[in-house]
């Protein structure tokens, strides 16, 4: 896998045939190697749930590769390109400038800790009546672990019943809202051993 896209390039570079192939495939492979370092330096080795962080970034991964960052990788082939035949390093510096600012609002700055996904969790719908069911999916958790919930309101039956996340720390299940709640506001929280998330639901 590459973070870099020959086609992508290519047409930015306004080159109609391949007769630059193998200098642009350099300096893709120079990027790639560039941005593996970049992440690395972000990323550390493993993750707090001690999960080895594959390089280079996939849709397969954890953290995924992120459609903007191939978008990055690319300008700064183009940039590399330009700056060895201009020697001009205003282009260059300028992306560069937008992946570091790019790192740093994705995945902080750098530190000693050791990555933390980014969790997000989403009730559908936010709003609802007795029996309504409500579907929570959620994403950044600790892979394969059985996760905790709990209701504000009382006990709740959720489908499945043990709700245990994938191996990439996502999870989907469904609850109805239990007979007898009362009009109000209520929270879910969905937890794993390493801390959770808490969305609010009204009921109506």
């Amino acid at each position: 896998m590459s973070y870099t896209e020959y086609d992508s390039i290519k047409i930015k570079l306004r080159i109609a045939n391949d007769s630059m192939r193998d200098e642009i495939e350099l300096y893709m492979q120079e990027i790639d190697d560039l941005l593996d370092n970049r992440l690395r330096a972000r990323l550390g080795a493993v993750n707090i749930y001690g999960d080895e962080i594959i390089l280079p970034l996939t849709s397969e991964t954890v953290p995924e590769l992120p459609l903007e960052l191939k978008g990055i990788a690319n300008n700064l082939v183009v940039a590399k390109i330009r700056l060895q035949n201009s020697e001009k390093p205003m282009l260059w510096d300028a992306e560069v400038n937008i992946l570091d600012n790019y790192l740093d609002r994705v995945y902080g700055y750098i530190r000693g800790t050791a990555y933390r996904p980014r969790r997000s969790i989403s009730l559908s719908p936010e709003t609802g009546a007795i029996a309504q069911v409500v579907t929570v999916t959620g994403s950044g958790f600790a892979p394969t672990q059985k996760l905790t919930i709990e209701w504000s309101g009382g006990d709740i039956v959720t489908t499945a019943t043990d709700v245990i996340s994938t191996n990439k720390g996502a999870f989907t299940f469904t609850f109805p809202i239990p007979a007898g709640t009362a009009n109000g506001a209520y929270t879910l929280k969905v937890h794993d051993t390493f801390g959770g998330m808490v969305p609010n639901f009204q009921v109506i």
